[in-house]
């Protein structure tokens, strides 16, 4: 295994149970290397070798950009108590809420798709802490926001909330449908921070 693998690893925090955190493994494994004599007599604490452990939100983050995903704390959940986030809906909440109403979401946009069939309708996916939010995006909208639409990571949408019901041809049994229908689209991908980067599945 070279040193570039251990920096690999020790990036995806695989090594944490090794050395407590992904700042402490990175260091470590830097450190992997042939012993230089011009260190032969230089005097080390045990403390000297240990960094601050990363923040929650850091961790997160890194998670994202060595895997693409994380089993920490979702992006949104640590941002839902700030402004305007604190505003917006959840997904699990969207089904409990009033057919045609005015609803407000954010999330990570995990997708972007324009079926053939669809006559210039764009659907974006949110991802946040509860589940996949289904947005449509007539193509009025998306010329108003155009670049909010084809760039954002982070897209907080105002919209009308449908809820409608379809039955699976599998089991017969009914299930609801619920998407929003985008109005205005706003990007806040600089809530994140620009070592995020969450590849979005577009137009497939």
């Amino acid at each position: 295994m070279t040193q570039q693998d251990l920096q690999c690893l020790a990036s995806a925090d695989a090594l944490k149970s090794l050395s407590g955190n992904r700042h402490q493994a990175r260091w470590q494994a830097a450190a992997v290397k042939p012993y230089l004599a011009l260190l032969e007599e230089a005097e080390m604490e045990q403390d000297d070798l240990l960094t601050p452990e990363p923040t929650v939100a850091k961790d997160m983050l890194d998670d994202y950009a060595t895997t693409g995903l994380s089993l920490r704390p979702h992006p949104m959940a640590l941002l839902r108590s700030q402004y305007p986030f604190k505003r917006c809906k959840k997904y699990s909440e969207l089904e409990y809420l009033r057919h045609g109403g005015f609803v407000r979401v954010a999330g990570l946009v995990t997708g972007r798709q324009r079926p053939g069939t669809a006559k210039n309708t764009v659907f974006v996916t949110l991802e946040d802490e509860t589940g996949n939010i289904n947005v449509v995006v007539w193509q009025a909208t998306q010329e108003q926001f155009r670049r909010e639409l084809l760039n954002s990571q982070l897209l907080l949408v105002k919209g009308k909330l449908e809820i409608g019901a379809e039955i699976d041809k599998e089991t017969n049994k009914m299930y609801k449908v619920v998407h929003v229908v985008a109005g205005h689209l706003t990007d806040y991908s600089h809530k994140l921070t620009a070592d995020f980067q969450l590849k979005s599945r577009d137009f497939h």
